[in-house]
C-alpha cells in the first residue's frame, strides 16, 4: 500500500502498489479547502506513525495536522492537532515518540499534544521540512532517523 497526497485535495489517497490501483481517496470533511500559497495543493506531508496504525496529514489550509487509524480500510479520521502556522511535512523520533512538523512543533505522538517548538540560539521560532534526529555515543553519530514517516513496525 502506498499513502499519498495528490493536488486539490484535503486528504490523501491510497493505492495498491502491486496493481496501481487507486484503492480510496480519503477527504478531510467539514473544513475550508483552498490551495495553499506555498505548496499550491491542500495537503502537503503525509507520514506513518513507525507502528503503522495513524497516518497523519498536513493540512496546509486550516494549519492542522489530520490523524488518521490506518487499522482500518479505508482509514478513518480520530483527531486532529492545531499547529502554530502552515504544515508542510511530517517526521517522527527515533523512538517513534514525537512527531515533528515543518512549522517546528513538536506533538507527543500518543496524546495528541504539543510538547515543544524548535527555537534557534536566539529562542526565535524555526521552521525546517528537513528534521533529522541523530543519536550519538562517545562522541560518534550512531543512529539517524530521515525526513520521511514511513512506518517501521516496531
Amino acid at each position: 500500500m502506498i499513502y499519498a497526497n495528490t493536488n486539490n485535495l484535503l486528504g490523501f489517497e491510497v493505492a495498491d502498489l502491486a496493481t496501481g490501483k487507486v484503492l480510496h481517496r480519503v477527504a478531510v470533511e467539514g473544513l475550508k479547502t483552498e490551495n495553499s500559497p506555498v505548496h499550491g495543493t491542500p495537503s502537503h506531508g503525509i507520514g506513518m506513525t513507525a507502528d503503522e496504525t495513524e497516518i497523519w496529514v498536513s493540512d496546509n489550509t486550516n494549519h492542522f495536522f489530520h490523524i488518521f487509524d490506518a487499522t482500518k480500510m479505508p482509514p478513518v479520521q480520530k483527531t486532529r492537532v492545531h499547529l502554530r502556522d502552515e504544515p508542510g511535512w511530517v517526521s517522527f523520533s527515533l523512538d517513534g515518540r514525537v512527531a515533528f512538523s515543518s512549522t517546528g512543533d513538536m506533538i507527543d505522538v500518543k496524546t495528541k499534544q504539543i510538547v515543544g517548538t524548535l527555537q534557534d540560539e536566539h529562542g526565535i521560532d524555526v521552521e525546517s521540512e528537513k528534521v533529522v534526529e541523530i543519536d550519538f555515543a562517545n562522541g560518534k553519530p550512531v543512529r539517524a532517523s530521515d525526513q520521511f514517516g514511513k512506518g517501521a513496525k516496531r
